[in-house]
């Protein structure tokens, strides 16, 4: 959106109306700005500006003889135009380095991590979008003997990622026959990607090895197994209960929704997918998430990525009246924490 949009002295008043109203959550008035922001303009002039930014869309007023507060096209025009980014103290900057460092490798635990770290310094609900399984490519295999009746199949990704999967068998094998198992889908699979192994690579295998014994043939099958069922992506969420501190959600009918929206998988992966369209930093705000349940929020995002390849997202899910200009900080700068975290490992 172009800044030519409004003239000067309309995004002024456009940016400490909606600045106000972030902080204060109250409509602002135009005797509030006269004598708080010191315009050089008479309370007359910013109500006659207010009036015309109401009457373009930009302002609304929620009800009659109260102030004006932002409407969705003002927060769209606020975030492109005119909102100034504010930096994270070296106090934060600490905290997200110590919280990288001191933390479990494992990555799923890392990423619900980064979870709570968002959700601590933004004080709203936070969201990672874990990597798409499909996309990524098998590096190694490895199987191993629990007891008699069980073998964990470990599979490292291209990313780094682990997946693991913990299998039941009804014969049992020995530690020497899974390293031979190993070593076979190791040499057949390694580069291979888990979508072409679910969709064509794993019947062209049952082919190949469908007379080479027990071994061979259960190896494939108890791979199959692990990965089939298993997940493309997860949201993973943290802070839900700091929804609560905004004063738009004391109202039972306005939280309902909201909160039984985050218990719903799906439309989180919904919300969360739209900012894999494009690498880096995305904004959606109201009606721009689709999603009759958020009509009220925004969502703040922020891509993470391994090698060049977008694994997953971060975000951020707060009202409409989020502090953008924080948010948007924070949620970068923990996407780009997080990515260089993950290449420490390729």
């Amino acid at each position: 959106m172009s800044r030519r949009e409004l003239d000067p002295r309309k995004e002024r008043i456009l940016r400490v109306v909606t600045d106000d109203y972030i902080k204060s959550a109250e409509p602002v008035g135009s005797r509030t700005i006269a004598r708080k922001h010191k315009l050089g303009l008479s309370p007359a002039t910013i109500r006659n500006e207010m009036a015309d930014l109401e009457e373009s869309g930009y302002l609304k007023q929620p009800h009659t003889s109260a102030g004006r507060i932002p409407s969705h096209r003002g927060y769209r025009y606020y975030v492109n135009a005119l909102m100034k980014q504010k930096d994270l103290t070296e106090e934060e900057l600490d905290f997200i380095k110590s919280e990288f460092e001191n933390k479990a490798t494992e990555h799923q635990l890392l990423l619900q991590q980064t979870a709570k770290i968002l959700a601590q310094l933004t004080r709203y609900p936070s969201l990672i979008l874990t990597p798409r399984l499909k996309e990524v490519k098998f590096r190694h295999i490895q199987l191993i003997p629990l007891n008699t009746n069980n073998i964990l199949i470990l599979v490292v990704t291209d990313t780094g990622f682990v997946e693991n999967k913990l299998i039941e068998v009804s014969v049992p094998f020995t530690e020497e026959e899974l390293n031979r198992i190993s070593v076979f889908l190791n040499n057949k699979l390694q580069g291979v990607s888990l979508s072409e192994f679910r969709s064509t690579l794993l019947s062209e295998l049952k082919q190949e090895i469908r007379s080479s014994g027990r071994f061979i043939d259960q190896a494939v099958e108890l791979l199959a197994r692990a990965l089939t069922h298993k997940k493309q992506e997860q949201v993973f969420v943290d802070g839900t209960i700091n929804i609560l501190e905004q004063p738009e959600f004391k109202q039972v009918e306005k939280l309902k929704p909201l909160m039984c929206m985050l218990e719903e998988e799906e439309k989180l992966l919904a919300i969360m997918a739209h900012s894999l369209l494009k690498r880096g930093l995305s904004i959606c705000i109201g009606e721009e998430i689709k999603n009759n349940d958020v009509k009220d929020c925004s969502v703040v995002t922020a891509t993470y990525e391994v090698n060049g390849k977008i694994l997953g997202a971060v975000g951020v899910l707060g009202p409409t009246r989020m502090d953008y200009a924080r948010v948007v900080t924070v949620v970068d700068f923990v996407a780009n924490a997080l990515s260089r975290f993950l290449s420490k490992d390729q």
